[in-house]
Order: structure tokens, then sequence, then C-alpha cells
């Protein structure tokens, strides 16, 4: 019998421990971490993480000239403040 487990690099870790609070979509972390929907869920469950699963496509969108404004970025910088270096 073969084995079949896929090992996790402690950055593949980090990715999927930060999911619920990142937002990245399974489907991305998916072709990220070039594995499978099950392999991800399985690994989270040893992880001690619960997963967001949310179906629908990213919502990020290119919005001022600056760039991709990520929404959780902005709260951040609305709940901290924005500590640019002058």
């Amino acid at each position: 019998m073969m084995n079949n487990k896929r090992y996790f690099s402690p950055s593949d870790d980090a990715l999927i421990r930060e999911q619920p609070v990142t937002g990245i979509g399974i489907n991305t972390l998916e072709k990220m971490l070039h594995t499978s929907r099950e392999t991800i869920m399985r690994r989270a469950g040893e992880l001690g993480v619960s997963l967001v699963i949310n179906e629908s496509p990213d919502t990020r969108t290119l919005r001022s000239s600056d760039g991709l404004v990520d929404p959780l970025l902005e709260r951040l910088k609305r709940a901290h403040g924005d500590r640019k270096s002058a």
C-alpha cells in the first residue's frame, strides 16, 4: 500500500492557520499549496483550525491608484491607525 501522505512545510501550515483571519479562499489555498481541498481540510483538523468556507469569489477590488485594496487591511488601518513613516 502506497503512502499518499502530504507533507506540509511550516509556511504551508501558517497559511492554513491564518486562513480564518485572512479570509483567503479554499480554492486559492488549493492552488497555492498544490493539493486538494480534502487534504487541506484534513491538515486543518490536525492543526486544530476551523477553516472559513466561503464559495463566493474574492471581493477585493482595484479601487485606488495604489493598487489592490484589501478590506481586512483597511479595517485594521481604521482600527489601529495607518502607521506609515513620514
